[in-house]
């Protein structure tokens, strides 16, 4: 009762990137994982509390941390899971300053600009100062720039070469989301297209929306929820690609597609960490960190966007007046002339 007391019972913030770990709920058990007692294999006894002591939201957060904390899942989280969960984007590619190129040559085939390079190795300096000599496991998108940002990782890091080096495991469900094969002549006018239809749902002809990508981090998130099991690496690296960073961070922490939405996009070789408590599995977002420029702490960044009313849903009240669509305009917008 007295925990209960001290519970603040303000409503959170469920969309705030920066601290949607602080509930419980928000990085999701697989779905069969189960709160029965590792030692019985019955439901686990809780505190009988009245609602009338506390209010209603203080008491589902209370229950949710309780069965948690008897959970035989969360439990044997918070022993594998990494205390840091590092995401990297690649470095500058070849598409990044010439987009004509994805015409002609395949998108996995890309490689990293000499800029691209240096940004690689400095990442690796910047995450030798995180991590020290603490081990770490990497994983990369099987792309030629991503596998190419990894090395330079690795060596700017001074993690060696040859059989001293780490090995980078690849993932192919990490890889950048797919515009169609070569890139259509009309690819501009598709990019137009997408703004006004908008971005999470709209699917290049040939290839991906990010709700595409959302299923392939999905099932990425869940084999890492496996793989913490019996893990024994202080810091997990993922180095990847832009918006499928921001669309895996997305379902870690069950951010909404507005959210989604509103997010800038990363810069080259920018990281995202995430960090743990040693005793809690749940993973916030610590800061991120551009090359050259100071770790910002704040969460995701956000765009500066232009005030819009809310989707209006229907209530479910059959007194509600109908609700009648609206053309959008070219950035997405309702449009009003």
């Amino acid at each position: 009762i007295r925990r209960l007391q001290k519970l603040d019972t303000s409503p959170k913030n469920k969309e705030d990137s920066s601290s949607d770990s602080d509930d419980e709920d928000d990085q999701e058990t697989p779905a069969d994982e189960s709160n029965a007692s590792p030692s019985t294999g019955r439901e686990p006894v809780f505190p009988t509390i009245s609602s009338a002591s506390v209010e209603g939201e203080a008491l589902a957060e209370f229950v949710s941390r309780t069965k948690k904390r008897h959970s035989s899942f969360w439990r044997e989280q918070a022993k594998g899971r990494p205390r840091k969960l590092i995401f990297i984007r690649h470095g500058e590619s070849e598409a990044n300053v010439d987009r004509d190129i994805t015409s002609y040559v395949p998108d996995q085939l890309l490689h990293l600009t000499a800029k691209g390079r240096e940004q690689a190795q400095d990442a690796g300096r910047r995450l030798r100062e995180l991590v020290g000599d603490e081990t770490v496991k990497f994983i990369a998108s099987p792309y030629v720039r991503t596998r190419e940002t990894a090395n330079g990782i690795l060596w700017g890091g001074g993690w060696g070469q040859g059989a001293g080096m780490p090995i980078v495991r690849q993932d192919v469900r990490i890889r950048e989301q797919e515009y169609g094969n070569f890139d259509a002549p009309d690819i501009k006018e598709q990019h137009k297209e997408k703004k006004a239809f908008g971005p999470f749902y709209y699917r290049f002809p040939n290839g991906e929306s990010p709700a595409d990508c959302y299923d392939r981090a999905s099932s990425f998130i869940e084999s890492l929820y496996r793989s913490w099991e019996d893990n024994t690496f202080e810091n997990n690296v993922i180095v990847g690609h832009g918006m499928m960073i921001l669309v895996t961070v997305m379902r870690l922490f069950r951010l909404s597609v507005d959210v989604f939405e509103n997010l800038e996009s990363l810069k080259n070789c920018e990281f995202i960490v995430l960090e743990r408590p040693a005793n809690e599995p749940k993973f916030k977002i610590a800061y991120t960190w551009a090359g050259g420029e100071e770790k910002h702490y704040d969460g995701l960044r956000r765009k500066k966007k232009r005030d819009e009313p809310d989707v209006a849903v229907w209530d479910g009240n059959p007194c509600s007046a109908l609700i009648s669509s609206k053309r959008r305009d070219s950035q997405g917008y309702p449009d009003n002339q």
